[in-house]
């Protein structure tokens, strides 16, 4: 059954009416209907089968729904009782279809994420997350003289959150944020409009000069550690996030939620497991009690790793070092383009593009890849590059950026058209001359985003064209996530992609 056919199980045997359902989920009625029928998938914006879970675990409570529940989803095996092994149950069922293709469907859904964010970089688009200008008004008199505020459960999180950063914006000024939480996130998601407003508060902090240090949580489940990266993405394209990430395990029992404002105001919680109804929030105004916390935070941080970088044409220097130092190391290569790379662009070809834009770093840049890309070959990796073939008629009357053109050393590098086509066949001969080097045509992924990932090492993906924002993402598990994504459309690709490029250099 994939993800349509068990919702309609569902509201079938509670007899749960598109439109109760999309209330309880904040959708709209139509929208659980095209969900439904399976006209329309499961939306990537904001989580769907957790809510649907705690939904149903709250109204199957008669016996012939919990003896239908149970011979769906576990055969003779009796489903549980108690309400929160039944969401679990629920949840895991609805997630079986997608987690099979967790590093398919969801990648494919942070790819489109990316490649949406990286497309609107350049054009402010972080202004549509502005926070209304009513948070905040109200809820600053009585934190002036109250220490402690207390909340209680995920309104009270909410509450508590917004009176939290809407203090913060009424001071006028920009804060250090130190950001860590890896409690059950239902208080956030299971509203969509607070996610929302959550958002806003954080973009319009950023834009007051802000700045956040976020700890992810990354022991969560890999489709929940995705939902909650892709959440992320808009505050990350405003370049004011260091996120990092803590390699050492867990318990997932004892929980505990850090939010703090440096030198002014912190949020702290606690929760076992998943239980966050009714668990106490402390909103601390006391400057002892900050700077304490403060301290506690930075214990931690100091376990944890960066989780990833972003760069800009600024920082092009660091970004060829890694782009350079990681090249050098044997092993599989993936890379992903909607031109070959510089690792096989020939000699001349180069030399014509840094005469027209006057500026000889890609030369030099070019060769010091050629360089690592033969050393690799030689000693036994393999490189696959993936080409998203641009409109043919379009290249020969326009020519075509080079990708990464800024964090080369210019965004004038440009290809003719007759030069695009000589590097594809170069690349297409180096194909047949080394045994570990394949060329291929693909249509799966955008051409408006190049990807560069190794087996064992790191992920780097940016916008195709100036200017260029790139991620350089150092967590294994989740620089893994991208290269089996490549490999899978590798090895789904038919034998004919490779005869695509013969045929389109004809």
């Amino acid at each position: 059954m994939n993800i349509s056919e068990k919702l309609d199980f569902l509201m079938n045997i509670t007899n749960t009416r598109n439109s109760a359902l999309g209330k309880a989920l904040s959708f709209d009625p139509s929208y659980i209907s095209r969900i439904r029928s399976g006209s329309r998938g499961i939306p990537k914006s904001q989580p769907f089968s957790r809510p649907v879970a705690a939904y149903f675990s709250r109204n199957i409570k008669d016996r012939y729904q919990l003896e239908t529940l149970s011979k769906m989803i576990r055969g003779d095996e009796y489903v549980p009782i108690d309400e929160d092994e039944l969401e679990k149950l629920i949840y895991n069922w609805l997630q079986d279809d997608l987690s099979k293709d967790e590093h398919g469907g969801s990648m494919s859904g942070l790819i489109d994420d990316i490649t949406q964010m990286l497309e609107s970089y350049d054009k402010a688009r972080p202004d549509m997350f502005d926070a209304p200008a009513s948070f905040g008004a109200s809820a600053e008199s009585d934190e002036r003289v109250i220490p402690v505020g207390v909340f209680y459960g995920n309104q009270g999180k909410r509450d508590s959150v917004k009176r939290f950063l809407s203090s913060l914006l009424m001071q006028k000024r920009p804060f250090l944020l130190y950001l860590y939480s890896d409690e059950d996130m239902s208080w956030l998601y299971e509203n969509p409009v607070f996610a929302r407003e959550w958002t806003g508060l954080l973009v319009s902090l950023i834009k007051s000069g802000s700045h956040i240090q976020i700890i992810h949580t990354i022991g969560r489940e890999f489709t929940e550690m995705m939902e909650a990266i892709r959440k992320w993405l808009p505050l990350y394209a405003m370049g004011a996030i260091e996120p990092y990430y803590c390699p050492k395990m867990r318990d997932k029992i004892y929980r505990r939620s850090l939010f703090i404002a440096k030198g002014y105001s912190a949020l702290i919680s606690t929760s076992v497991g998943d239980k966050t109804e009714g668990m106490v929030n402390f909103l601390v105004r006391n400057t002892e009690a900050v700077s304490a916390l403060e301290a506690e935070y930075q214990n931690y941080l100091g376990m944890c790793r960066p989780l990833m970088k972003m760069y800009v044409s600024k920082d092009r220097e660091r970004f060829t070092d890694i782009l350079l130092g990681e090249n050098a190391v044997a092993g599989k290569f993936f890379l992903s383009s909607p031109a070959p790379s510089l690792w096989t662009m020939p000699k001349d070809i180069a030399a014509a593009i840094a005469k027209r834009a006057k500026s000889i770093d890609v030369i030099n840049v070019s060769k010091a890849l050629n360089e690592n890309m033969i050393r690799v070959l030689e000693g036994g990796g393999e490189i696959t590059e993936m080409i998203a073939l641009p409109d043919k008629d379009k290249l020969m009357a326009n020519g075509a950026p080079l990708p990464l053109a800024d964090m080369y050393g210019s965004a004038d590098y440009r290809y003719t058209g007759d030069e695009y086509l000589r590097h594809l066949k170069h690349a297409a001969e180096l194909s047949e001359k080394y045994e570990g080097y394949r060329i291929i045509a693909v249509n799966q992924i955008p051409s408006s985003i190049i990807m560069m990932t190794h087996l064992d090492s790191d992920t780097i993906i940016a916008g195709a064209s100036a200017p260029t924002t790139v991620f350089h993402i150092s967590h294994q598990q989740f620089s893994y996530a991208f290269y089996e994504y490549l490999e899978r459309i590798e090895k789904d690709s038919p034998h004919h992609n490779d005869k695509a490029l013969s045929s389109y250099l004809e």
